[in-house]
């Protein structure tokens, strides 16, 4: 299986985020005496702005010259 993409990855972390916000800011929770850990809202943050910056830095786009018509 292949890795997601940088945009799916950003995707998924602002999902991430967004459900952290809405759902209150719980670090971490026990159920059945099993301890689970969020990553902190700072590191999500940080690895949004990360894959925001390799996203824009990957352009995404093809620049071609034009010379016009040779006479």
């Amino acid at each position: 299986m292949s890795s997601p993409s940088k945009e799916v990855m950003l995707e998924n972390v602002e999902n991430a985020i967004n459900a952290r916000i809405t759902g209150g800011a719980v670090q971490s929770y026990s159920i059945g005496g099993r301890n689970l850990q969020y990553v902190p809202l700072s590191d999500l943050y940080k690895l949004r702005d990360q894959l925001k910056r390799e996203i824009a830095g990957s352009g995404g786009t093809t620049t071609y010259a034009s010379f016009g018509n040779p006479s």
